[in-house]
């Protein structure tokens, strides 16, 4: 496993810290302090929602919802802020709530459908992802919400001590936290084994089902979250907020060496992903790349980073069928 995963890192991951090795080097700004800066805030909230995704591919599944989940709970939990023109510590807390319980109900739905009723992966978190943009949309008429109070937004974009964003510890605290769970938790131990086979798993006394539903679930309260941090940073909500970050959280952990085949990997490879994403986007941007060809072009390079992940899995189970062969 570990020689496996070491091939993935110098493939995939390589090439892309290359690239980024490159923008430090020819793109101007790039190395500047405040990039840096912008670079660490995005990742952040992109790899709350890359944890979740981390957790549904190592259990050999995938969660494309994230981004309709990450709308649905940033414009429920800003309708609730909007109310008040000062809100107290406990209105603030209490709208991360909403935006938590609101992702959660998105995860035991895909949970409960996929890992209770055998419902297909795909087609059930692809329906919630675009429940999740309706009920957005549905929600506010489509309208924006911007504009909230200095002590909301200070949650995200405040600074501990002046240095750290909060909104980069709080996401040091959740990676933290959810490795030590992976790694050194029975259900970590079980979400690896279901990915790795989810027959034997179940053999060996493992309830999938169970797995599957914390899995979704997990997935689902992390996306709200990241939503309404979303919200704080940006200062405004909006039915879009959450498009295409299932698609960059994808990215994030297939660059990381976490394969779709699930039952190896892990987040700390997801971190660089996440990172390299964001240096991309930034690298594009410095480089004064319209807003459209950025779309395109990290749409490009997930594509890329997609087709080199499965061309180097069927290379790999080619040559281990050509092994079978020659023992036999």
């Amino acid at each position: 496993m570990v020689k496996q995963n070491i091939k993935k890192v110098s493939g995939i991951m390589w090439a892309s810290l290359l690239m980024v090795v490159l923008m430090l080097i020819f793109v101007p700004n790039f190395s500047q302090p405040r990039n840096f800066d912008n670079i660490l805030k995005n990742t952040a909230v992109l790899l709350i929602i890359s944890i979740g995704m981390t957790m549904a591919i190592l259990s050999s599944q995938i969660d494309l919802s994230i981004g309709g989940v990450m709308s649905a709970s940033a414009m429920i939990s800003a309708m609730y802020l909007s109310r008040f023109e000062e809100p107290t510590a406990v209105q603030i807390l209490i709208t991360f709530l909403i935006g938590i319980i609101v992702g959660l109900a998105f995860g035991l739905i895909n949970g409960v459908m996929i890992g209770i009723f055998k419902y297909n992966y795909w087609l059930v978190t692809f329906a919630t992802m675009s429940m999740g943009y309706g009920l957005a949309q549905v929600v506010t008429n489509g309208n924006i919400i911007a504009g909230f109070s200095k002590t909301f937004r200070h949650v995200a974009d405040g600074k501990m001590g002046g240095a750290v964003s909060n909104v980069i510890i709080i996401t040091i605290l959740i990676v933290v936290i959810m490795m030590l769970l992976l790694a050194r938790t029975r259900f970590g131990m079980h979400i690896y084994a279901v990915g790795d086979s989810e027959q034997c798993a179940a053999q060996s006394g493992i309830v999938v089902p169970k797995i599957r539903i914390l899995v979704y679930a997990i997935s689902g309260i992390l996306a709200g979250l990241g939503g309404v941090l979303l919200v704080s940073k940006t200062n405004s909500a909006s039915a879009t907020i959450g498009n295409g970050y299932e698609f960059d959280a994808i990215a994030a952990v297939i660059i990381g060496g976490t394969p779709f085949e699930g039952g190896k990997g892990g987040l700390g490879g997801t971190v660089i992903g996440a990172l390299v994403i964001q240096a991309f986007k930034a690298g594009l941007q410095l480089m004064g790349v319209s807003s459209y060809w950025q779309q395109t072009l990290v749409g490009i390079f997930i594509l890329l980073i997609i087709v080199v992940d499965v061309i180097s899995e069927n290379q790999k189970l080619i040559k281990k069928t050509r092994r079978i062969y020659r023992d036999e």
